[in-house]
């Protein structure tokens, strides 16, 4: 089904476009910022060698520390590297922290046998810790986690953006008030206030994008169609649900019946209503992206003594019933209480519900992209109150991101650094020109630009023979992350190419166009 076209509305395309600039050092390859435990000693040490990587995923305890799986009952449990350290070193339960070294990643065990400072930091640069074919210092370079063999150079982070509580909280609010319908847990109704989904949505999504999955940072996930589906569990994007009514009885209250009730009546929406009345929520009942409950923001999920999720913030999405129903009793239920028995068929959308929503991916990742790895990249998230949406979404924020980060190195570096001390010049003319052209929309230019020009300028470190005549840098480690770069942009820009535009047949009849990017003509054969 094809999606209709979005409204556009100069507040939104802001609001993204801030959200987009925020952090353009979170890397969705990996998708997170720098996260610490207080009083450690180890980052300062990496910042020390690799003082460029404050605040990017490099910056926390993935570098060091990986993840594992644990087997009980015939059910095999991944845990990302917070919840693993966790289980092995029973973090939370004892004052010391046990067996840390069995959380170690390969990196992680390099550095700690190599001396665990900055001069290990330093011994290891030259290493392949992960053995993926590059070395620790190229890794680092392009910003992958030297650690893990499934994140190296070669791996396209898909486009993304994050955004904070702030910058929800200025887009248009949505709230409803409704019932959270669970199987095992306590029902209850809540008035939810946040954002819709389809609004957050509409401007991002790629015409191939087919549904959305939400993540929590313990791994729980739940996907949604875009578009309504009969299917039980599946609650979509665009489009309303069916008006609910709201069902009371003095059995199922847990405030009058605490040993047998079911439902919790205490929301202050509740207040004055009865048993049959309509439910009355003017903006509609949608899938949502809560904020507040009742009033309050949501209180950020922890990782309890059990390792499991406490609490349903900071972010959760809320899907209302498809099927309206009363609160039915717990599955769990011994007894019947002669009133709404249990129904395996019955809605619980309560359990559809993805607490502490921390990422949601836009399925499917465009051709040539990589994912985020879904186990390490949330809880940093729920400590600062933001949330990554990532995948089939408009690349053209990150491109022109990474041309911005690009055209810094390279006025960063030094004359010496180039073949031709002209060279420096040429070569940031030559990604003003790219921008130029994905700013107004000529993505097939823009990628003639980039692999005609600037790649073969720039990869003589990863293509033999070593050194080639017409590239333009000369110190390698300078090419290299410049290589990787702009990898990364002519993927991006080839995604933008195939959902978006394409240049006019007349680009280069104009005069003054052709008069300031002659090279660039002559490179497309136009006179």
């Amino acid at each position: 089904m094809l999606r209709r076209q979005p409204r556009r509305s100069a507040w939104k395309m802001a609001v993204l476009f801030t959200a987009a600039s925020a952090l353009v050092c979170v890397s969705v390859g990996s998708g997170h910022a720098a996260y610490h435990h207080q009083g450690e000693i180890d980052s300062p040490n990496f910042l020390a060698v690799y003082p460029d990587k404050a605040g990017t995923k490099l910056d926390g305890c993935s570098l060091c520390h990986g993840g594992g799986s644990v087997t009980a009952g015939g059910k095999t449990t991944t845990y990302g590297s917070c919840q693993w350290c966790h289980y092995k070193t029973d973090y939370g339960k004892q004052s010391t922290p046990q067996n840390l070294e069995a959380t170690l990643n390969p990196y992680g065990l390099a550095y700690l046998v190599s001396g665990r400072s900055a001069a290990a930091v330093r011994a290891i640069a030259r290493l392949d810790s992960d053995g993926d074919g590059y070395i620790n210092a190229d890794e680092i370079a392009a910003n992958r986690y030297p650690g893990d063999p499934a994140d190296d150079p070669t791996k396209v982070p898909a486009p993304y953006r994050v955004f904070t509580r702030e910058q929800l909280l200025e887009m248009p609010q949505h709230s409803q008030f409704l019932l959270m319908n669970a199987s095992k847990s306590d029902d209850f109704y809540a008035r939810y206030s946040g954002v819709a989904l389809d609004s957050l949505l509409d401007e991002l999504l790629l015409g191939s994008a087919t549904g959305i999955t939400a993540y929590a940072p313990d791994g729980f996930s739940q996907y949604h169609p875009l578009y309504p589906d009969p299917s039980p569990g599946l609650y979509h994007v665009f489009g309303d649900y069916p008006a609910a009514t709201y069902h009371y009885n003095a059995t199922a209250d847990m405030a009058k019946n605490p040993a047998t009730g079911w439902c919790r009546y205490d929301a202050p929406s509740a207040a004055g209503r009865a048993n049959g009345d309509p439910i009355d929520n003017p903006e509609g009942l949608k899938l949502m992206l809560a904020i507040t409950r009742d009033g309050a923001n949501l209180t950020p999920g922890v990782l309890n003594k059990q390792n499991k999720l406490d609490g349903e913030g900071p972010f959760r999405v809320v899907p209302p019933q498809k099927l309206p129903g009363p609160p039915d009793q717990r599955s769990t239920v011994t007894g019947w209480n002669g009133i709404w028995p249990y129904d395996v068929n019955a809605d619980h959308n309560a359990g559809f519900s993805t607490r502490s929503t921390t990422i949601i991916k836009i399925e499917p990742l465009p051709e040539g992209t990589t994912d985020i790895n879904l186990l390490e990249a949330g809880w940093p998230y729920v400590d600062e109150a933001k949330i990554v949406v990532y995948g089939a979404i408009d690349p053209v924020p990150n491109i022109l991101d990474k041309l911005d980060a690009l055209k810094a190195i390279l006025q960063a570096a030094s004359k010496k650094d180039f073949r031709n001390r002209a060279f420096q010049t040429l070569l940031i003319r030559q990604i003003e020109t790219v921008e130029w052209l994905v700013k107004r929309g000529w993505y097939g230019l823009a990628l003639r630009v980039l692999q005609a020009q600037l790649v073969p300028e720039t990869d003589a470190c990863y293509v033999r023979p070593a050194r080639h005549g017409h590239d333009l840098i000369a110190d390698c480690e300078l090419q290299k992350q410049v290589q990787w770069a702009l990898n990364e942009i002519v993927v991006l820009t080839n995604i933008a190419k195939t959902d978006g535009s394409t240049p006019p047949p007349s680009f280069c009849h104009h005069h003054r166009l052709c008069f300031k990017h002659a090279w660039l003509c002559r490179a497309q054969g136009r006179r």
